[in-house]
């Protein structure tokens, strides 16, 4: 069975969490600690998660003075357990880079969050971006590769356009939904279509479709969705 879905743990229960993620711990590629959790649990909860042996993936999304995230980096990359980290690439080439120099030498790997999957043009434009979506995903893109990180945060929409720029960086792509109901997400694809498009070094980042219900029967759905 291929392996290639990070359930997101986006609640803020270590119990709920360990729990879920025993569950349906035989189909996953990972799990991902976003900042709520990791806001209710700290490095020492995430420590509770090494006995699953799954890559864990924190997903804070800094956006800082390259001083600042390449201390956060050095920080994050003490905990052994953490495999992936996410940074903002609006942070800066010079960030980037800040924070793989931070990086090297540990067992972390380093996400650029490209443009959020809960974004459209009229999101980018409020912040005073005039780009089109695809254009502004491909600079940060850009940057990303410049920079020299393991991978980037992509919506599924974006993998092909990714593609162009790097044929080896890894691509994250949370907004995977199977029905009609996006929630806060805009620039969605299901779980099918996303592995469409998808090659072996691409990731489908899932939460609520999983953990919303009973996350085994769930999980197993959304796999077999695929076939």
């Amino acid at each position: 069975m291929k392996k290639n879905i990070f359930l997101a743990l986006d609640f803020d229960s270590l119990d709920k969490a360990l729990d879920i993620t025993d569950k349906t711990k035989n189909y996953l590629a990972g799990i991902k600690i976003g900042l709520e959790l990791y806001s209710a649990i700290g490095l020492d909860g995430i420590k509770e998660f090494e006995k699953f042996k799954l890559p864990i993936f924190l997903d804070t999304k800094i956006f800082d003075i390259p001083n600042q995230v390449a201390k956060t980096v050095t920080v994050i990359s003490s905990l052994k357990a953490i495999k992936y980290f996410t940074i903002h690439a609006l942070g800066s080439l010079e960030m980037l880079q800040a924070a793989q120099i931070a990086a090297m030498g540990t067992n972390l790997e380093l996400l650029a969050v490209s443009v959020l999957t809960s974004w459209d043009k009229k999101d980018l434009e409020q912040i005073g971006i005039k780009s089109e979506v695809k254009d502004q995903v491909k600079l940060l893109i850009n940057l990303a590769s410049q920079a020299k990180l393991s991978g980037v945060i992509a919506s599924a929409q974006d993998i092909a356009l990714v593609r162009q720029i790097s044929k080896d960086i890894k691509i994250f792509c949370p907004g995977i939904r199977n029905n009609q109901n996006t929630q806060d997400q805009k620039r969605t694809l299901s779980y099918k279509e996303f592995n469409d498009l998808a090659d072996d070094k691409c990731y489908a980042v899932i939460g609520r479709p999983i953990y919303e219900g009973n996350a085994l029967e769930n999980i197993k759905t959304i796999i077999n969705s695929a076939k």
